[in-house]
This record gives structure tokens, C-alpha cells and sequence, in this order.
């Protein structure tokens, strides 16, 4: 027996974003086949843009009101994340799952000295936050990106059952053996090339990753993301340069040009202290490149435990890169080995299955 899954979510927000992943990629595993005894059976989301009140009408009216309309025809719903939980219905005739990529949007905190999440939201915001809530205990099932998520949705929502099932990546794409790529052609430069890969927030701290490369001569920083903020660029180029830290932003890439950047650089650096699950490092490990990553978080979950570097001392995190090994770690690829597409798809079959 194969269960028609309703996927649903709001905005249609792209791939190249965390969240657009791994919706993108949850729909395109069940369009394929490869979540056993599972199909996708349509998928709910809505235009992105719009004046203020249109997005509101959409998110709390249009948009719930085409769930409920389609959900006779289905056999469960899923929502492919937390932000969009006020799309479980009342009362829902069938299983409702909802995958958790974090929690501090809805529970806000500070972590060395920096806000993660939104700490005084306004009237608006408040009452979304509660919807979102509200949805969460409505849910029969919440499926949690990693095993720190996990713990905290046992804590906020102990009357819904979860389980943790990490994110995957077709890694076979991303192999430096079974489809080797040259090296981009910004990085046939001499020099220790190291990444930053994402967007400029707070959490991020890309001003740690680049206080920790002062004074490391043959540096060549590069920043990757297609999210930008101007402000938050022109502070990062300025710390880099009275550094004296050469640091080529590069924006958005290509995804073959990524990929081609994992296989070939020396380290991604990711200080970040507050992630969901955080794809970067396990994208870095799948193309055989080392991660250095801050022992916090979600992320701390992904690489082996001699990539963690401490939160809050740049000094270590400066004699790492320093002393970094060159060429191909295989250490990487065995590790990337566990975040399989294919082991994405059987965990999830087995949580679903688990609402029946």
C-alpha cells in the first residue's frame, strides 16, 4: 500500500535557502520513489510577495483554508517545517506530521552575548508565534532535524510524539571520486583557500571566523551565500580589511561551481551557534573538505568530533587553520557516508510509518 502525502508549507521559498532544501528536497524523494510505501499526493504553498496585510490574509486564512480543502483526498499532511504549523488543522482526519528544523525563532534565547531569534517581537509576530504553537501541539508526530531539537521539542511539546531524523544529501553528486570537478577558476590562486558559506546573521558569526584567521599569512577567505545583507557586508569586507585578511565575496554561485568549491577547498570554517542542522558542514565533508565547526548547536552533530573547535576562543580556531593538512580527507567522506539521501528516505518511512 502506497499513503498519499499532502506536503504543504507556506511561501514557495527556492533551494537555495536552507528550509527551500529541504522541502525541495523531501517532495522530489517522495515524487521518486525513494521513501518506501509513501508518494507524494500534492503540495500546498502559496506566491511569495505582497503588501503586509495580503501576506498575513494568505498565511492565516487562504493558505490553511486550501490544506483542509484538499486533505479528503489524502492519506496523512506534512509540514515541512515548524514555521508553518498553524497549517495543522482542528480536529484532523488524518495523521499530521511536522518536520522541526529549530526552535529559537519560537523560543528565543541569548548565547554568548548574541540574540537568537527575535527577543521582543511585535503584536503581530506574538500572536503568529502562538499559532505556531498551538499547530505544534496539534501535530501526531514532530520529526526533528537533529537530536538537540529533539530535546527541546520533548521539552516545550511532551504530549506529541517526535523523533529525530537527520537531513540527507545525494552525495554521489558531490563525491570528488565518482565526479571530480576542477577547481573553480577563483580559486586557482595560490594560497590556503577556506570558506564561509551562508548568510550574514548574528548566529552566523562570520566576525569570529574572521578574527580567527588574523595573522595567518596565504589566507584567501571566501564568502558564499545568495543572502546578502549590505550593512552586514560592509562591516565583514571592513573587519577583514584592518585585519589584513584577504576576503573575496563571492555571493551566489552556481551549484556546480559549489560543489566544485567543497572539492577543492582547505577547510569551511562555521562558528555558527545556533543552527537547525546546518547543511554547510556535511556539503564540505561530502566533497572531502574539512569542517571546522563551533561545538554548539545542532551542527556539532555532523562532522567527526576532532573538527569541533570551541566557541569562544579564536586562538585555537587560528592554530587549527593554521596547521590544516592538504589534499582530500577521507575522514570527511566516511562521515558524510551517515547523511545519506538514502538514509534520510528510510528514517523518514520508519517515522511515518510509526503515525499508523
Amino acid at each position: 500500500m502506497v499513503r498519499n502525502v499532502l506536503v504543504a508549507r507556506g511561501g514557495a521559498v527556492g533551494s537555495a535557502s536552507g528550509l527551500g532544501r529541504a522541502h525541495h528536497d523531501l517532495v522530489t524523494a517522495l515524487d521518486t520513489d525513494c521513501i518506501e510505501g509513501y508518494a507524494v499526493g500534492g503540495v500546498v504553498e502559496h506566491e511569495l510577495g505582497g503588501n503586509p496585510a495580503t501576506r498575513i490574509n494568505r498565511r492565516w486564512r487562504s493558505n490553511p483554508a486550501r490544506v483542509k480543502r484538499t486533505l479528503p483526498l489524502m492519506d496523512m499532511l506534512h509540514i515541512s517545517d515548524q514555521e508553518q504549523a498553524h497549517l495543522v488543522p482542528d480536529n484532523c482526519q488524518v495523521p499530521v506530521s511536522v518536520t522541526v528544523h529549530d526552535l529559537f525563532h519560537l523560543y528565543p534565547r541569548v548565547v554568548e552575548g548574541i540574540d537568537v531569534g527575535e527577543q521582543k517581537p511585535g503584536p503581530v509576530r506574538r500572536k503568529d508565534i502562538a499559532k505556531l504553537k498551538a499547530g505544534l501541539n496539534r501535530a501526531d508526530l514532530l520529526i526533528c532535524d537533529s537530536k538537540a531539537t529533539l530535546l527541546e521539542a520533548k521539552e516545550y511539546f511532551p504530549d506529541v510524539a517526535s523523533t529525530c531524523v537527520p537531513l540527507g544529501l545525494d552525495l554521489s553528486d558531490r563525491h570528488p571520486v565518482e565526479n571530480p570537478m576542477n577547481a573553480p577558476a577563483w580559486m586557482n590562486e595560490a594560497g590556503k583557500h577556506l570558506l564561509l558559506v551562508g548568510s550574514e546573521e548574528p548566529r552566523k558569526r562570520l566576525d569570529f571566523a574572521i578574527q580567527s584567521c588574523k595573522g595567518l599569512k596565504g589566507v584567501i577567505l571566501h564568502k558564499i551565500g545568495a543572502e546578502s545583507d549590505s550593512d552586514a557586508e560592509r562591516y565583514l569586507k571592513a573587519l577583514a580589511a584592518t585585519h589584513g585578511i584577504d576576503m573575496r565575496w563571492r555571493g551566489r554561485v552556481s551549484e556546480m561551481d559549489l560543489i566544485a568549491a567543497w572539492q577543492h577547498a582547505d577547510a569551511l570554517l562555521f562558528p555558527s551557534i545556533a543552527e537547525g542542522f546546518g547543511y554547510p558542514p556535511l556539503e564540505a565533508m561530502a566533497g572531502g573538505t574539512r569542517a571546522l565547526v563551533a561545538d554548539a548547536g545542532s551542527a556539532n552533530e555532523i562532522p567527526p568530533t576532532s573538527y569541533l573547535q570551541p566557541i569562544d576562543d579564536p586562538q585555537v580556531w587560528k592554530q587549527t587553520i593554521k596547521n590544516l593538512p592538504t589534499g582530500r580527507c577521507q575522514e570527511s567522506l566516511n562521515k558524510a557516508e551517515q547523511f545519506s539521501k538514502e538514509a534520510y528516505c528510510r528514517n523518514m518511512a520508519n517515522a511515518w510509518d510509526s503515525m499508523f
